[in-house]
């Protein structure tokens, strides 16, 4: 007597086995993939937060592929009618083999990443992580990961009830797409209307509360000859929380005496606060306004220092003008905007060029007026944000050697069009890192002190002529490297091994992306000489640009600046 089987599946036939239910090999596999490329070194040790949400987005976007090419694969196959069988034994064993070799591939990579961070902290001056750190990562990147599947299944199922509604009209094909259209329309509406504008509301405001901030330990200057002080159209209460900073803080006449041993003038600083309501043109005209009125173009030098987004001047970049100049120097800055500088990038790019151009070609049009021979040396200087104002002045690197007398550019983004041409055009065999121009003869990338005199790999150069222009950059800013084409393409530093200062990274598209951008928001968080934190270095590479010898002992200057180095 036949004897019919139990049911394996109770469900309704057509419907199948939800996909949480029993994740795709290939999305399993591809999540393990990402995560252990999140794991590998990068330039800045991160915290547990920061490698939890890099980590977690890997995992994410390695299930969301890994299903893709599984669709794809399941399209193709049923296709062309391909099919293949095995014994069932031997594909359970198979499948049994294959994911303890899985398992152990990501605990050993895992207890290895421990050394990595170790390794990457040291390379950077920082303290070693101890274990607790890539647990609580490990425990934080399986809740971003849950929390991004989540969110896509919750949109998966709105445009599969949009489309169920539209077929009752439509064509299936048509329902599905519109009801795609419209969810991914309502996602952006909420994205931007919503979260975005909110956000930048609220940075805002707190931006614009903390810019009238007096800086703790700073007072109106008592010289005619800084803003904000006696004679000036510049009121102390308008310059803003680092304006403030700027003209309070700095050398005097006595102090680059006392340092250099020779007779010293007292430095000019004049700066233009975003404040009243003023326009990037008109805040440009005021600082211009504070130029004559201070007697700058009678200077040896005129210094433009184009700020980061809330307005702020590296002192050590100021400081070491003046005191390499024995005062005999006028420096000028501007604010441009309240914002922070990541926040500044992400809202407008636009705002940081107009003031680097428009108070430039009003110095060049002061200047112009005076005889040739009755000129100051006009030179430029900006870290970061302002690196990329400064540079965006100029069409090219020849314009730029054209019309100013020298540059310090500190930790350029990478998105500079000036300095992304150079790295593009530099002499075959030198590294991305550190680009040869013209071997050295005008323009120069150094990474430490040592590289103004010679490239990365200690070959020499000869003779630098004026104008002379040096980038600084660390090999482990991660400023400089970051960009959207990490996406698609393997950057060619990554495999130079030209930093000192930077273990051994490898490339995994969406992984490695990641890993940067969360290595930019802690790259300020390193010891000066590292990541993002640029100070004594910055003395020889004003000393080579003022034409002195970059490789000469300015130890009093360091030392001088340090002692009186405030942070804003």
């Amino acid at each position: 007597m036949a004897t019919l089987a139990p049911p394996t599946d109770l469900r309704p036939a057509g419907r199948p086995a939800p996909t949480w239910r029993r994740p795709r090999t290939a999305a399993l596999l591809g999540a393990v993939w990402f995560y252990l490329a999140s794991i590998t070194p990068s330039l800045i040790p991160r915290g547990w937060v920061m490698q939890g949400v890099v980590s977690g987005l890997s995992l994410a976007w390695g299930y969301g592929l890994g299903l893709a090419l599984a669709w794809c694969w399941r399209r193709l196959r049923d296709a062309i009618g391909l099919r293949t069988t095995m014994d069932r034994d031997w594909a359970r064993r198979l499948r049994r083999a294959g994911w303890i070799a899985v398992g152990l591939v990501l605990v050993l990579t895992w207890l290895a990443s421990l050394g990595w961070q170790r390794d990457t902290a040291r390379a950077v001056g920082k303290a070693p992580p101890g274990l607790v750190t890539p647990v609580l990562g490990l425990l934080c990147s399986l809740a971003v990961f849950v929390l991004v599947i989540l969110a896509a299944r919750g949109l998966r199922a709105l445009v599969r009830r949009g489309s169920h509604f539209g077929r009752r009209f439509l064509r299936p094909w048509v329902a599905t797409a519109l009801a795609a259209a419209l969810v991914g329309a309502l996602v952006l509406v909420l994205t931007n209307s919503v979260l975005y504008r909110r956000a930048m509301d609220y940075v805002s405001t707190k931006a614009t509360a903390l810019n009238a901030r007096t800086p703790e330990g700073r007072v109106p200057p008592a010289s005619t000859l800084r803003s904000g002080g006696p004679g000036s159209a510049e009121s102390w209460k308008s310059l803003g929380r680092n304006g403030q900073a700027f003209v309070a803080d700095g050398s005097t006449a006595a102090t680059i005496a006392a340092a250099t041993g020779r007779p010293a003038l007292e430095p000019i600083r004049v700066y233009a606060g975003l404040s009243g309501g003023r326009s990037v043109e008109q805040v440009a005209d005021a600082a211009v306004a504070e130029l004559r009125r201070t007697g700058a173009f009678d200077r040896s030098v005129v210094a433009l220092m184009t700020t980061t987004g809330r307005g702020w001047v590296d002192e050590w970049s100021a400081s070491s003008i003046e005191y390499l100049t024995g005062g005999d120097s006028a420096i000028a800055a501007m604010q441009y905007s309240y914002l922070p500088s990541p926040v500044a990038l992400l809202a407008d790019r636009r705002t940081p060029a107009e003031a680097g151009r428009g108070l430039l070609t009003r110095v060049e049009a002061e200047l112009a007026r005076r005889p040739a021979g009755d000129r100051p040396r006009l030179l430029l200087g900006g870290e970061s944000l302002g690196a990329y104002g400064g540079q965006a002045a100029f069409r090219d690197a020849a314009d730029m050697l054209s019309r100013v007398d020298g540059a310090v550019w500190v930790g350029t983004p990478h998105f500079t069009p000036v300095a992304r041409g150079l790295a593009a055009g530099r002499q075959r065999g030198s590294p991305e890192i550190a680009p040869v121009v013209e071997d050295g003869t005008h323009i120069r990338f150094a990474t430490s002190p040592a590289d103004l005199t010679r490239d990365v790999y200690g070959r020499a150069y000869g003779t630098w002529l004026e104008p002379r222009v040096a980038y600084v950059q660390h090999a482990s800013d991660p400023i400089p490297w970051w960009s959207l084409d990490v996406l698609t393409d393997e950057p060619d530093w990554m495999h130079e091994d030209a930093g000192s200062d930077v273990a051994s990274m490898s490339w995994t598209s969406f992984a490695t992306f990641w890993q940067l951008t969360a290595d930019m928001m802690v790259a300020g968080s390193t010891p000066a000489g590292h990541g993002h934190t640029y100070r004594e270095e910055l003395v020889p590479a004003w000393a080579g640009v003022l034409g002195l010898d970059p490789a000469a002992d300015y130890t009093r200057v360091v030392r001088a600046i340090q002692r009186d180095h405030r942070p804003v």
